[in-house]
């Protein structure tokens, strides 16, 4: 990884690599990570239309070696982000930062944080991890700028499960799981759609049983993909259905970034990254 300091102030990172690769393929890489950024970031970047035009032809045409070019703007600091032609195996990834009030001691973190990323992520696509590293990290310095919350003085013991599901459609597994969440006395939500995330919080043993019930039922995929036992208080008050923007084809992808933030909302921001393996 190499980094260069413009007296703009500006910081220029690259990782290197050269491996051919079919030109094809690697467009279709190209987009295929700019559409997961868009689900879970939709509110932080923006994307040169043009060249995603010339992507999406490029992705069926081997004689089109088209560039991408998008900007990601956090808070502190923004991203200009340009993944060339042969990106990610045989050209470096290009990211620009310009420093947006992030104090000056963090500056240099994050170059590192990026030069890190950069050489363990070799010959891949990489812009999804430095997003979510910057992320996780930005949040990090917000909070230690807000006051510590009172230590629970009284010790209750509850579980949390967290599902993943390859989807939720179907109407009458969602009308099961409200009806056992409300005889089991747990909270928690349902994300429906592609893919699907079912939180349940209450009881050691509501949580037991809820767990059995919702095995029983067919899935394409079902998966307990994190569990937190003994806590002292529940974070939600009713067990519901979220529903924020959708898109897709089938209009069966719900808007990840507005789920990441209502899970930051409820100090979870920890357990997107889990989910969803970022």
């Amino acid at each position: 990884a190499v980094v260069s300091t413009q007296s703009t102030g500006h910081y220029y990172i690259t990782n290197n690599l050269r491996v051919k690769s079919n030109m094809a393929t690697l467009t279709q890489q190209k987009l295929d990570e700019l559409e997961i950024i868009e689900s879970i970031y939709p509110e932080l970047i923006e994307i040169d239309n043009e060249d995603l035009v010339d992507c999406q032809d490029a992705a069926d045409d081997t004689n089109k070696h088209p560039l991408l070019r998008f900007h990601i703007k956090f808070s502190k600091l923004h991203l200009a982000v340009l993944l060339p032609s042969n990106y990610p195996e045989d050209s470096p990834a290009e990211i620009r930062i310009t420093w947006c009030g992030l104090p000056s001691d963090s500056e240099s973190i994050v170059t590192d944080k990026l030069k890190s990323i950069l050489s363990d992520n070799m010959g891949e696509c990489v812009v999804l991890n430095v997003m979510s590293e910057l992320s996780e990290f930005l949040s990090d310095i917000d909070e230690s700028q807000e006051p510590a919350l009172p230590t629970e003085t009284v010790k209750q013991h509850y579980s949390r499960l967290w599902y993943y599901a390859h989807h939720i459609y179907s109407r009458e597994k969602r009308s099961h799981m409200m009806k056992w969440s409300k005889e089991l006395c747990l909270s928690g939500f349902i994300l429906p759609g592609k893919p699907g995330i079912i939180c349940v919080e209450g009881s050691k043993e509501s949580c037991k049983e809820f767990n059995s019930k919702v095995r029983s039922m067919n899935w394409q995929l079902l998966k307990l993909q994190h569990e937190e036992s003994s806590l002292r208080k529940t974070k939600f008050v009713e067990f519901k259905e979220l529903i924020f923007d959708v898109h897709g084809r089938a209009n069966n992808h719900q808007d990840l970034g507005q789920f990441r933030n209502f899970l930051e909302s409820q100090r979870l921001k920890d357990t997107f990254q889990i989910l969803f393996n970022v």
